[in-house]
């Protein structure tokens, strides 16, 4: 009997550790704010809900389906709450992680290897996932789309650059910018309405800090897959320079327009 009871103090430990280890990744790549205290006491009702479902001999079906996705579901709620459709992809990366870890543990235990390995399968899973995280920032913060400004009733069609980094604020109203390469047409938007000139001071365009000469554009539409972000009255900087290496992109679009 002490040995079991040994047994499930084991299992219970164990089990409790992974949960925390796969519940920190899941949030991690969710972009959740890791809380310790948080993710303790989730990761040891998930032990707790482990040694339940063992010593009911609940072990395949669909009442053993059923009984790991309540414990995962309270699990990933009491870790961090969130909203229910981040909750489902919660569970749905708790489980991929879960998963990856459980096949390449396996392969650790059959390589017949030392047992300190398995905390080096764990460190290798939690690398390609900062990894992965990273490279789907790299991606989001360098996504390209096609811009209309409409202003005079001409339309100008740009190739701009989703930056995350730029928070870029007209200082009266408060509205969003959207830095532009100045061209011939775009200084002409600034001499065609003098009423809607602005002075933008900045921090970081190449230089510590300075002003940009600005407008307020008719309309700005953004291209965004099958749809259109439509700003009226948008504001715009002008740039002296190319804001590309490549010419890939001519504007820089605000995080606030999206």
């Amino acid at each position: 009997m002490r040995i079991y009871e040994i047994y499930l103090d084991v299992y219970f430990i164990e089990n409790s550790i992974l949960d925390a280890a796969m519940l920190a990744l899941s949030l991690f790549i969710l972009k959740k704010k890791l809380v310790p205290w948080r993710i303790a006491a989730a990761a040891l009702i998930g032990g707790a809900g482990a040694v339940v479902v063992l010593l009911l001999g609940i072990r395949y079906g669909l009442m053993y389906i059923f009984a790991v996705l309540i414990t995962d579901m309270i699990m990933v709620y009491t870790a961090a709450r969130l909203k229910k459709s981040e909750l489902l992809m919660g569970v749905i990366f708790f489980h991929a992680f879960a998963f990856i870890y459980t096949k390449l543990d396996a392969c650790v235990e059959r390589l017949g290897v030392a047992s300190w390995v398995r905390l080096a399968v764990l460190a290798a899973l939690t690398c390609a996932v900062i990894f992965m995280s990273w490279h789907i920032d790299k991606k989001g913060r360098q996504r390209i789309y096609k811009v209309t400004i409409n202003e005079n009733g001409e339309n100008v069609e740009f190739k701009a650059l989703y930056d995350t980094g730029n928070a870029l604020l007209e200082p009266i109203s408060r509205k969003p910018v959207s830095i532009i390469e100045e061209t011939e047409t775009t200084k002409l938007w600034l001499a065609s309405k003098p009423q809607n000139y602005k002075i933008i001071p900045f921090m970081s365009i190449g230089e510590k800090h300075g002003v940009l000469e600005g407008t307020m554009v008719d309309e700005l539409i953004i291209s965004v897959g099958d749809r259109d972000i439509i700003k009226k009255d948008a504001v715009v900087a002008l740039y002296k320079g190319q804001l590309s290496q490549d010419g890939s992109f001519q504007m820089i679009l605000n995080q606030g327009l999206f």
